[in-house]
């Protein structure tokens, strides 16, 4: 494969991660808005944040199984037409239920992205850049945080009105278009029809979910589902709700609505500019540090942040302000650094080319329903228990991915990787 179109089947990939990322962020600036403006209940709230997961999660595990049998092109294109289409339908949403349904799409079409994405750029990518590759591809998802962000900012300054949410939501469709015009110039992926080719002449080559658990993957598939859903749990609600977060802490205290919108976004924009910053280091490190290793650090230190500023209201005299955002800035930092990527990447090295999609579907799918989970329960979990206890919780989420971690230490996966090199060389030569 050329290196030219190498790049291009990166940039496709890298778009369609950043669509994620731009709309989850998006959504974080935007849900004070909506809320105010559909008049929506803490429980209401964390149903209209937790529709895109939902939607994430079933779109994840169904076009995962799908893209195995039918194809990675297919897919790719199929996902970004949908997500356009839902995002300008969000924005003319009339009420909470078709903010709902239409945010479920939306997820659905980002959701089904990640098997995808991941399928096609590990089978199109050469073994000794896979990990640089990939990892790069989530830097650009996490740089879509601060730029979603600050675009969101932008829209509100030139409009601040209660409705700017619809804008917000309208805009996100353009990225998506620029993936999905680009998408179509792409090939299938080579790996892809060889394993086919190569199902169709042995009808021992299995598929399918049983064969991920079978005693060959069921310690590996275990592993990566639960470590990135309580990775997701942790995400995403302080994705979503940086914002809430922030405002519950009393660091805009004006009295007045839209200042004090404006104040928490330009603190949001500071903070996620270090989601970047946590991605970018990943990429610098990702084949010099074992996988599993890295997950792990970083597990550990997002954990410590989070604690840290669970218990920042027991300091006392001391000046909080610097401590809330010194936690936030070590949580970002870690969280993207260490599973933010790992726990994409592992998936597509670990599952050979015939169940790779369904593979890594599964796990995205699960990672999504820990974000449904932490998205419809956080505000009400907030509302009953305060917000340094929420914050406690969630730090305890990411302690028990860094000991689920620890299950994939004793995994063989060098195997896995002999195993694809050797059988993907005869796949193509058959071919």
């Amino acid at each position: 494969m050329s290196k030219r179109l190498l790049i291009q089947v990166w940039i496709v990939c890298a778009l369609g991660l950043f669509v994620d990322g731009f709309d989850l962020y998006i959504t974080s600036v935007a849900e004070p808005l909506f809320k105010k403006s559909l008049g929506l209940s803490p429980l209401w709230l964390g149903i209209a944040q937790a529709s895109a997961p939902i939607g994430a999660a079933i779109g994840a595990v169904l076009i995962g199984y799908v893209t195995d049998r039918i194809g990675r092109k297919t897919m790719l294109i199929f996902n970004f037409m949908l997500f356009v289409v839902s995002a300008l339908l969000s924005a003319l949403s009339w009420n909470v239920y078709s903010l709902c349904v239409f945010r479920f799409f939306v997820g659905f079409g980002v959701g089904s992205d990640y098997p995808v994405c991941a399928a096609y750029l590990s089978e199109m990518s050469p073994n000794q850049s896979r990990g640089k590759l990939m990892a790069s591809a989530m830097f650009i998802n996490c740089l879509a945080s601060p730029i979603g962000v600050a675009v969101s900012y932008a829209i509100f300054s030139h409009y601040p009105h209660i409705g700017a949410w619809r804008l917000m939501f309208a805009f996100g469709a353009l990225p998506a278009v620029i993936a999905l015009l680009m998408r179509s110039r792409l090939p299938e992926s080579f790996l892809w029809k060889a394993s086919q080719h190569l199902g169709m002449q042995h009808d021992k080559v299995k598929t399918g979910f049983r064969t991920l658990f079978s005693p060959l993957y069921l310690k590996a598939t275990i592993a990566v589902c639960l470590s990135w859903a309580l990775m997701d749990v942790s995400y995403y609600s302080v994705g979503l709700f940086t914002p809430d977060i922030l405002n519950a802490m009393h660091l805009a205290t004006s009295g007045d609505f839209v200042t004090d919108t404006k104040a928490i976004v330009v603190n949001t924009i500071f903070l996620n500019s270090f989601v970047a910053l946590g991605a970018l280091l990943s990429v610098f490190v990702i084949d010099k540090v074992p996988r599993v290793e890295l997950q792990k650090v970083g597990f550990l230190g997002a954990f410590c942040g989070l604690f840290v500023l669970s218990i920042s209201y027991y300091f006392g005299t001391v000046p909080i302000y610097p401590i809330i955002f010194s936690c936030f800035l070590t949580y970002n930092v870690f969280i993207n650094m260490g599973p933010g990527a790992t726990t994409y990447l592992l998936p597509a090295e670990i599952y050979p080319p015939e169940i790779r999609g369904t593979g890594h579907g599964l796990a995205s799918g699960m990672a999504k329903f820990g974000a449904f989970c932490g998205t419809i329960f956080l505000p009400s979990l907030q509302q009953a228990v305060g917000i340094h206890v929420t914050l406690f919780v969630l730090s305890c989420t990411l302690l028990l991915g860094y000991f689920l971690t620890q299950l994939l230490k004793s995994y063989p996966m060098q195997y896995y990787f002999e195993y694809q090199t050797e059988n993907n060389s005869k796949l193509v030569n058959e071919c």
